[in-house]
């Protein structure tokens, strides 16, 4: 490898790197603001807790929750679950945080 190729070869090697840590650093933020947002809906009653969501869910599903996330949905307030099913795979599925219904239960 000449010292050229090399120095082309570090320079992009630390653009990576750094673009890995803003992406990071965004979702981590985006992360924050979905927190806040439930937090927000929650204080306000415009949802219901997550809690008795997944109280409900957990009763509807053959399968574990593995990651929880609240987000918009074309305006609408979700709660998003990720489970592993009883034959281990892992599925999404979606849940309108005002009424707790099941919007989408698909594979992921």
């Amino acid at each position: 490898m000449t010292r050229r190729s090399l120095i082309v070869a570090l320079l992009a090697t630390v653009a990576l790197a750094t673009e890995a840590a803003r992406a990071d650093k965004k979702k981590k933020r985006r992360d924050d603001e979905d927190h806040d947002d439930a937090l927000s809906a929650r204080e306000d009653g415009s949802i219901l807790p997550l809690s008795e969501v997944l109280a409900t869910v957990d009763a509807q599903i053959d399968g574990e929750i593995i990651e929880t996330e609240f987000d918009y949905e074309d305006g609408r307030p979700v709660y998003e679950f990720k489970y592993v099913d009883g034959r281990g795979r892992v599925r999404e599925l979606y849940v309108d945080a005002r009424t707790g219904v099941i919007l989408e239960d698909k594979p992921d």
